[in-house]
């Protein structure tokens, strides 16, 4: 059984092929290029030797200037072949190629490896990708001119689609691996965003501690954990004296580094499991779970005693304090007023000092 094309393909045409950017992207794609021999594919170029009784067997990917041989049957240590090769014209032509005697056409005469390897009798079947693109081939050859039967044809042809679905199915595992990879990147984004989108909606964007929003939640939570346990807690409400003096002498600005630097003068004051929020513009609060009267006054002193220290603007800033410590079965709101009632008292007595509701 012989079948070759009616017009074999010229040197234009099969550089063409071979240097078709799709198809080099395909073949890469397979990531078998220079990679060792694999028995998967070295059992099918046996199996088809054995089958068909050609002496020389083997799989071979082209590259642009080069046959690569995955698996070469009978070949000896030889992995690769540059110029022209009879694999060359089922790359162009898509279809089968059995060539009983190589020399009975000059075309085929002149392949180089009719010399240099004594071919005289070829058989290859393209292996193609579901889109179109030639790859290669999986090839049969003998030194000796041969009648290849249907049967060898088709053994040869089996064989290359087993070849054929080995490569795919490395190229779906690859595709499926990058997707799992671009997968977990966009998980990523995604966590961080939703960590950003969290923050952004428990975090006074200004002063970085805790907006109104994580305060409430965070009383009701410490709430929750008073019922259970019986534990204390306390509430200051702090107020920047005379803030709007500032904004009108410095300037926004200013004042907004004032704000920034009270807060982390107030998160230097307080214990990890305290909450430290601004609740208003130039308001603050700070949650004491596990503290009573006495402790939250302490707390408070050192608070406002830090604050008076500093010297941010050429001239002493100062807090005013109200100090608030649950009473039974009070609720939020409560304790919260009466925190805010304490403060008031603490501006109304000169401001810079702690009342104690």
């Amino acid at each position: 059984m012989e079948s070759k094309p009616t017009t074999p393909a010229d040197a234009a045409q099969i550089q063409a092929a071979l240097t078709d950017p799709r198809r080099l992207a395909a073949v890469r794609d397979t990531g078998l290029l220079d990679t060792p021999p694999e028995e998967v594919f070295d059992r099918l170029t046996r199996l088809a030797a054995k089958l068909t009784g050609a002496p020389v067997t083997f799989v071979s990917l082209l590259d642009a200037d080069r046959d690569f041989y995955k698996s070469a049957y009978g070949l000896g240590t030889t992995r690769q072949l540059s110029g022209r090769t009879f694999c060359h014209y089922p790359l162009v032509s898509g279809q089968a190629l059995i060539l009983e005697d190589v020399t009975q056409l000059p075309v085929f005469r002149d392949v180089p490896t009719v010399k240099s390897l004594g071919i005289r009798a070829y058989a290859g079947i393209p292996l193609r990708t579901e889109s179109g693109e030639v790859l290669g081939s999986f090839c049969a050859v003998d030194f000796k001119p041969k009648q290849w039967t249907e049967q060898d044809v088709e053994i040869i042809s089996e064989l290359a689609h087993s070849a054929m679905r080995e490569i795919r199915l490395r190229m779906a595992l690859k595709d499926a691996s990058a997707l799992n990879q671009q997968l977990q990147a966009q998980i990523q984004k995604v966590d961080a965003l939703n960590r950003a989108l969290s923050e952004m909606a428990t975090t006074d964007a200004l002063t970085g501690v805790a907006n109104r929003r994580a305060f409430d939640h965070s009383l009701q939570l410490e709430l929750a954990i008073v019922e259970r346990r019986g534990t204390p807690l306390s509430l200051l409400m702090l107020d920047v004296d005379h803030f709007k003096r500032i904004n009108d002498t410095y300037g926004h600005e200013a004042g907004d580094k004032v704000l920034v630097a009270i807060a982390q003068l107030l998160g230097g004051c307080a214990r990890v499991i305290d909450v430290v929020a601004r609740v208003g513009g130039e308001e603050f609060a700070v949650i004491l779970p596990n503290t009573d009267a006495g402790g939250a006054h302490e707390v408070a002193e050192r608070m406002r005693s830090a604050v008076a220290r500093s010297n941010w603007l050429g001239q002493p800033t100062t807090v005013s304090i109200g100090a608030a410590t649950l009473h039974d079965k009070e609720d939020a709101a409560s304790l919260y007023a009466r925190a805010d009632a304490a403060l008031y008292a603490a501006k109304t007595a000169g401001r810079d000092r702690v009342a104690m509701a």
